[in-house]
């Protein structure tokens, strides 16, 4: 039976708001989601006859959720800048970015995504958020990735990145796909698809691109955006709409939906009241934040005022566990006091807030092992050199099990990654034509 399974001889990390740890553990798997856990005598005296594995003392978790990305960047690894280095964000945008995804074609698009995902559940990773943008070739993008996401087998949240940049025909178009695709979305009865209606930026989306764009998205569906990641946001902000980003969005259209603000560095006073106020969620992204010199978001004082906070990588990796690392030292050092930023809190941002997105936008509880929870989940090959306990679960994955080899990765019960092998692709032809289309993006780009 698809989605069936008995893991074995498991070490158990449930994670969830109380985390456990159970030893010598089985897991039940039935029709892609947890029947029963704990330990291995308990839950073996309830399972009927199954396919069993026995993971020989392995960790068995949820698998990794990656609350913001950017598959299209994969064809950057390695690229040669054509012009004098970026000396700011602003530059990093005109001189890289912004060049290499009006370069990127339909199948660079689906090839990216392809790498990407696969990548992903190397690392243990069930489920992508990501920010699209191809600005010639726009129509039909999210499908490339979704058609990608499909192979590999994880789960995608999908946005196109509209923005005024390539003018209002350009915008018009990144609104179109996005209202598509999320209404394509809604007949996914798998749960392996979802959408968010994406913007770029402040700066870069005028007022009749906003509205056009608020009067063809549903309402609730959410708004994935950027926001004061750079200064030159705020100043873009500032002076053309006498107000800073998020209170520019907001109040222009954006207060009565469910909005995902990425960054949220730059901050003004009264705008972190506001993210409280309408519930937005910030996607934090630390090494992507620190390899751009862009500053650090004030994570701590978001938490204090009760604004949730998730962790993602900004298409930096495919495994948010190297940004959880980052989390653990950036905000102490940042504030020059190592009790600034709490255990408690490393642990939200990593793994909480990145389930609670993604059990609501997929409609099904993810990121926990529970009973009824969808049976995403990955094995890491770590056998702990000190007592692991639920107490101490989060300095084993700081400091060790994070860096440790994955096994294997399920969604939904079914394997898409088991020991060095990605279902269904052929990683050696992969890795050979991305080769191929790379070169020939940098040749145009």
């Amino acid at each position: 039976m698809p989605g069936t399974l008995l893991f074995t001889n498991a070490t158990i990390v449930t994670l969830g708001e109380t985390p456990e740890v159970i030893h010598d553990g089985a897991l039940w798997i039935e029709r892609g989601k947890i029947r029963a856990f704990g330990p291995a005598a308990e839950v073996l005296a309830q399972a009927p006859p199954l396919s069993k594995l026995d993971l020989q003392g392995r960790v068995l978790m949820p698998g990794q959720i990656n609350a913001h990305n950017h598959l299209y960047s994969a064809f950057a690894r390695g690229i040669s800048l054509k012009e004098e280095a970026p000396a700011n964000f602003l530059q990093i945008l005109q001189r890289l970015w912004w060049r290499l995804d009006q370069a990127l074609s339909s199948e660079d698009v689906y090839l990216s995504g392809l790498l990407g995902f696969s990548e992903g559940v190397q690392r243990g990773v069930t489920t992508v958020i990501d920010h699209h943008a191809s600005p010639a070739c726009i129509d039909g993008s999210l499908d490339r990735l979704a058609e990608a996401s499909l192979q590999v087998g994880l789960r995608a949240c999908l946005c196109y990145e509209t923005s005024d940049r390539h003018g209002p025909a350009g915008a018009r178009q990144g609104v179109e796909e996005n209202a598509r695709f999320a209404r394509q979305c809604e007949s996914d009865r798998e749960g392996r698809l979802a959408a968010a209606l994406g913007l770029h930026a402040s700066m870069t989306v005028d007022p009749a691109t906003l509205q056009y764009a608020l009067r063809q998205w549903p309402a609730d569906v959410p708004v994935h955006v950027h926001v004061a990641e750079d200064l030159c946001d705020v100043e873009h902000s500032l002076k053309t709409y006498s107000r800073p980003p998020l209170q520019r969005l907001l109040e222009d259209g954006l207060q009565d939906r469910p909005v995902w603000a990425a960054h949220c560095i730059h901050l003004q006073p009264q705008e972190k009241e506001l993210l409280a106020r309408h519930g937005v969620t910030v996607l934090h992204n630390p090494r992507s934040n620190m390899n751009n010199a862009v500053g650090c978001a004030p994570v701590q004082e978001l938490l204090e005022l009760g604004v949730p906070v998730a962790l993602g990588t900004d298409g930096m990796s495919q495994d948010p566990s190297e940004d959880a690392r980052v989390l653990a030292v950036l905000h102490k050092h940042q504030a020059a006091d190592p009790r600034a930023f709490e255990w408690k809190n490393i642990y939200r941002v990593a793994f909480l807030e990145p389930a609670r997105l993604a059990s609501q936008r997929f409609g099904r509880q993810l990121g926990q092992i529970v009973v009824g929870a969808e049976a995403d989940l990955m094995v890491v090959d770590y056998d702990p050199p000190t007592p692991l306990s639920g107490q101490n679960f989060l300095g084993h994955w700081l400091f060790g099990m994070g860096t440790a080899p994955v096994w294997g990765t399920w969604v939904a019960g079914e394997c898409v990654f088991w020991q060095g092998q990605v279902s269904g692709i052929d990683a050696s032809d992969l890795r050979s034509r991305c080769r191929v289309a790379a070169q020939k993006l940098w040749e145009r780009w």
